[in-house]
């Protein structure tokens, strides 16, 4: 059956009217979604809503032809110009979305990550619900306290888990004003509400993955100053609090505060930048500090507090290839007694990789790629192009025994359940995480950042393998080793003991048994100055078609030779066969103009009709 013709009927335009009497002009941000375009444009405010349209509202505008969503960022009187700007099509919601500010924040945030102000915006600000405005009531705002712009790092304690040890420090710091705790996860931001909670504090949770109504219900409200305390994840350091006075980083050098979104900001560097504009207190807490703040704990512009402790630590190493060598097997079996015993391991899956068992090279595919195992019974598998191997054998000595050279928490599990035996195993992983267990005897095997909390604590806490968790290719994997053993060993029972398979005289032993990571710190700090590594250095990672990075490298050579590029500039790379990698390492002082001088590069590629580059300023890690 055919169906009518839908006819489409042109809609003109709704007359704006006059413009407003007093300060007409607003400039606005608008998301056009054109990554080049950062700067604000400007529209006249019609005198029907001017007294409604103040700085932070969200307005729709017309932007070529469409009409889109902007912020206003300014209001200003009249120019000569005016007569040429187009009219501020409607206001998007009742309630400002943005304060001063935060709109001076989210500036700094793109500039300095080198994005647009609607990339930061769509991380800062939830959208829009109509509905939800409704049951949102304007406040009386907070007076914002005379502070000053401090910093502390508080290392956590042992024995405690890392929550309860976050509301303790929050609970006995007595201050006025409005407080924000911001944490990395979902898994603690829901520890947080329930100890928060159970302490009768009343809060108001930026959660981003409530429904969209209470979302953005919550975003208002905290805009209004409806309770005292804050808390949220990443994109909370940029929400509008009237009244903040304190900001509190829980777990500062962990990875889930870099947003996975271009321009990629780094949550501990937007609080350093708001602490210092807006006056507040900053306190980070963690078990093991970032370089970039151990630094400057170094120039005592960072408190360091810390308790003294003292820590049961035993190690030893596995000297035949044994997992777990005797001294720390009879430990365990003590241990397991009267509790659960958590082993940490350094991979998940089975096994991450293969060998042959008789002349032990390591089993590649045709690819090129490494094979690893699922499971005990599954084939040998590629983990670049997936092709199974249903009869493997070497391909240099023709030996058809797998060797599992990269053990993986599956395997851990097999091996550690067959030598306690009749002990209920427990297991738990990023992708599927245990968050609590209680106080009965059990083996717990988990990988770093998801080890489950036990009721009273662990009788023992297990590190194996630490010399692969320290082998780590990645930049910064040493760091994140150190961290992974702290917050496991913090799990202890207050009898606990934390043993490590690793050599006696390993730094991490005296740093854990004294629990004071000061001197690991220092000697990360130092081989970065030698090699003028991150953060010694700032750091850039641009990303394009290899073809197209080795011409950005000989233009950023030439820019330098001819000081149109800052001096102290240099260029590793591409790396890559295709989609190719070039990292580019410089003088902190000088990164804001390396920033822009790559802004401007893509201004131009964007006129040429040429991909844009992709650049992340500051990464988590060069790998």
């Amino acid at each position: 059956m055919l169906r009518p013709l839908k006819l489409k009927m042109q809609r003109a335009s709704q007359p704006a009217g006059p413009a407003a009497n007093d300060l007409p002009v607003a400039s606005v941000w608008v998301d056009s979604a054109i990554p080049t375009l950062t700067e604000p444009f400007s529209y006249l405010i019609p005198e029907k809503l001017s007294s409604q349209i103040s700085i932070g509202s969200r307005v729709q505008v017309p932007f070529k032809d469409k009409h889109l969503e902007g912020l206003v960022i300014d209001r200003t009187a009249l120019t000569s110009d005016a007569r040429e700007m187009k009219s501020i099509y409607k206001l998007l919601g009742e309630y400002p979305v943005a304060s001063a500010e935060t709109i001076e924040l989210i500036s700094l945030t793109a500039s300095f990550w080198g994005g647009a102000p609607y990339d930061v915006i769509r991380s800062a600000i939830p959208p829009r619900v109509a509905s939800a405005e409704k049951d949102v009531s304007v406040l009386a705002t907070p007076a914002t306290p005379k502070t000053e712009a401090t910093a502390t790092f508080h290392l956590l304690p042992p024995k405690i888990d890392p929550i309860t040890a976050l509301c303790s420090l929050f609970l006995t710091h007595k201050s006025s004003g409005v407080k924000l705790i911001i944490v990395p996860t979902a898994r603690d931001l829901t520890y947080l509400a329930l100890a928060l909670a159970a302490q009768g504090v009343d809060f108001i949770s930026l959660d981003s993955n409530l429904p969209r109504a209470d979302r953005y219900r919550n975003f208002l409200m905290a805009s209004l100053g409806a309770a005292n305390v804050v808390i949220g994840m990443r994109g909370a350091i940029l929400a509008p609090i009237p009244g903040l006075s304190e900001i509190y980083l829980h777990q500062e050098n962990s990875e889930h505060y870099y947003e996975r979104r271009a321009p990629y900001w780094n949550t501990r560097e937007v609080a350093w930048i708001r602490s210092k504009l807006s006056n507040l207190e900053l306190h980070f807490t963690g078990y093991v500090p970032s370089l970039d703040v151990a630094i400057d704990i170094d120039k005592k512009e960072i408190k360091y507090q810390a308790k003294r402790e003292k820590i049961s630590v035993v190690a030893q190493s596995s000297s035949n290839g044994e997992l777990i060598p005797s001294k720390i097997y009879q430990l365990v079996r003590k241990a397991i007694a009267t509790g659960p015993v958590l082993f940490l391991v350094p991979a998940k899956g089975y096994a991450t990789a293969i060998s042959c068992a008789k002349c032990r090279n390591i089993a590649i595919c045709e690819c090129g790629g490494k094979l690893s195992k699922s499971s005990a019974k599954t084939e040998p598998t590629c983990v670049l192009c997936s092709k199974r191997y249903q009869n493997w054998k070497c391909g240099w000595c023709g030996e058809a025994r797998v060797f599992l050279t990269g053990r993986g928490i599956e395997r851990f599990a097999e091996e550690i359940g067959r030598s306690f035996p009749n002990q209920v195993v427990i297991q738990s992983t990023a992708s599927d995480p245990r968050y609590a267990i209680s106080s009965d005897p059990a083996v717990v095997i988990s990988t770093p950042g998801v080890e489950p909390i036990a009721e009273i604590g662990y009788s023992a806490v297990v590190v194996l393998q630490v010399d692969r968790f320290l082998s780590s290719s990645s930049t910064n994997g040493v760091e994140r080793a150190y961290s992974n053993f702290f917050a496991a060993g913090a799990l202890i029972s207050d009898v606990g003991v934390i043993a490590l398979v690793s050599d006696d005289g390993s730094p991490i032993t005296s740093a854990l048994t004294t629990w004071n990571p000061a001197t690991i710190s220092k000697r990360e700090i130092e081989q970065r100055i030698a090699l003028q590594l991150p953060p010694i250095s700032g750091a850039v990672l641009v990303f394009a078609d290899t073809t197209e990075l080795v011409r950005l490298r000989n233009a950023l050579e030439s820019a330098r030779e001819e000081d149109r590029a800052p001096k102290t500039l240099r260029i590793y790379g591409p790396t890559g066969s295709v989609e190719g990698k070039l990292t580019l390492l410089i003088d902190p002082n000088q990164q804001l103009e390396l920033v822009a001088l790559l802004r401007e590069i893509n201004k131009r590629r964007a006129i040429s009709k040429k991909p844009l580059l992709a650049y992340r300023v500051n990464p988590f890690s060069l790998d």
